[in-house]
């Protein structure tokens, strides 16, 4: 195992072993890889409602003011909380690559500070209205990290489980894009024509 992975997971989380965790991880790690779009609005409304179930749960512990039944409370945290977590989680990634391409151009182009900032507030906006696509590549890139971690931490050998990432990476990457370009063939086919 690569040293210091041993103390990013305890050998027991909630309950479970870390080999536990770590076949988990590789199953979301395939499910951002091969099915990034879906996954990923998955993942973020999962983390989302339950981090505001737990957020009103709290608040509603600390201070009971309402007369309305907790359950509902509960779920409407949930939702605001579903609904925040996946809008943040977009402009973030967004901001992040935008802020990236920015900086280079700044650094490595002769561009002044505010055309290389208007620039990136130009790809921000691009990004945030393209998300669709952008998240094709987003979790690709988060599921391959996710493998890396998993496998590194079952004792895989640090050069291997790269290549195991990158290549499943660029294989779902390219599945996803075969996957749209069939759907696109088959909208444009009329329904009584396919097979």
């Amino acid at each position: 195992m690569a040293p210091g992975l041993n103390a990013l997971i305890p050998s027991s989380l909630f309950g479970f072993s870390s080999f536990t965790i770590y076949v988990i991880l590789i199953f979301i790690a395939i499910a951002l890889i091969f099915w990034g779009k879906t996954s990923w609005k998955i993942i973020m409304y999962a983390m989302g409602a339950y981090i505001g179930f737990m957020f009103t749960s709290i608040m509603l512990i600390r201070f009971h003011v309402t007369t309305l039944p907790t359950f509902i409370i509960l779920l409407i945290g949930a939702v605001v909380g579903a609904i925040l977590v996946n809008f943040a989680a977009k402009a973030f990634i967004c901001f992040v690559l935008a802020g990236s391409i920015t900086l280079a151009l700044y650094l490595f182009t002769p561009i002044n500070t505010i055309v290389a900032a208007v620039i990136g507030i130009i790809i921000f906006f691009i990004c945030y209205v393209r998300f669709e696509k952008v998240s094709l590549y987003v979790a690709a890139f988060a599921g391959a990290m996710a493998m890396w971690f998993a496998l590194v931490g079952l004792g895989v050998q640090n050069l291997s489980a790269q290549v195991v990432a990158g290549v499943a990476m660029i294989g779902g990457i390219m599945l996803q894009k075969y996957e749209e370009d069939l759907e696109k063939r088959n909208k444009k086919i009329p329904p009584f024509m396919r097979w």
